[in-house]
């Protein structure tokens, strides 16, 4: 007997929740910072290779730094999350974007190409520690989708499903508060990290309140 399919678990919420505050922060980062997207690590490989063949060397350690604090952050929430939970590690993720927050306001915004890829490793940290698993790219839960229907498990395939209808509506939401911006003088590009920052420390202290989504066993 097939198992009745499930969507809305404590899991898939959160998880939508984070992957879609991911989409906001990477179009941000686009947008307004960067120029780069910093969710997710694989394209930006590929860009580290081309620049360096290039001899491009000025982009090629921006892209480098990128990398090595998106990894630092997810070593520093591994840390966080493993002594104190997953509201633990969101609160850290949410921290850092509220802080770099700051300086976006009063016009300084470099601090953002290591508070991002900070925040974002640790997003994904946090979240790999947990059953809702990764939360800031789209390659494996594609993969993923396709062995799970092939299988024949429809709820694994609405789990990675749902990730993939989060991180385009996040993207889409942070595209229109981009534009509300440019045609609107009072809503100032700091908001576009304090949102998400606000977002993901409430989704953390929801979740422990109401689901508290346990750490995988090691």
């Amino acid at each position: 007997m097939r198992d009745k399919v499930r969507v809305l678990t404590s899991v898939n919420i959160v998880g939508f929740i984070l992957v879609m505050m991911a989409g906001w922060v990477d179009t941000a980062g686009v947008k307004f910072f960067l120029n780069e997207r910093v969710s997710f690590m694989t394209g930006r490989a590929a860009q580290i290779g081309e620049w360096l063949a290039a001899g491009e060397f000025e982009q090629f350690f921006y892209l480098l730094l990128i990398v090595l604090m998106f990894i630092l952050g997810a070593g520093i929430s591994t840390k966080i999350t493993r002594k104190w939970g997953l509201t633990g590690g969101l609160t850290f993720v949410g921290a850092l974007l509220f802080f770099s927050a700051l300086p976006v306001y009063i016009g300084e915004v470099r601090f953002v190409a290591i508070a991002i890829p900070l925040a974002m490793g640790a997003q994904n940290a946090a979240t790999s520690l947990t059953p809702i698993n990764r939360t800031t790219h789209l390659t494996g839960p594609a993969t993923d989708i396709g062995i799970r229907l092939s299988s024949g498990d429809i709820n694994g395939a609405v789990f990675w499903i749902l990730r993939w209808l989060a991180f385009p509506l996040g993207a889409f939401l942070s595209y229109e508060f981009v534009e509300m911006s440019f045609k609107n003088d009072n809503i100032d590009t700091s908001l576009s990290l304090i949102i998400p920052s606000i977002v993901i420390v409430a989704t953390g202290l929801i979740q422990r309140r109401y689901a508290d989504i346990q750490l995988l066993e090691e």
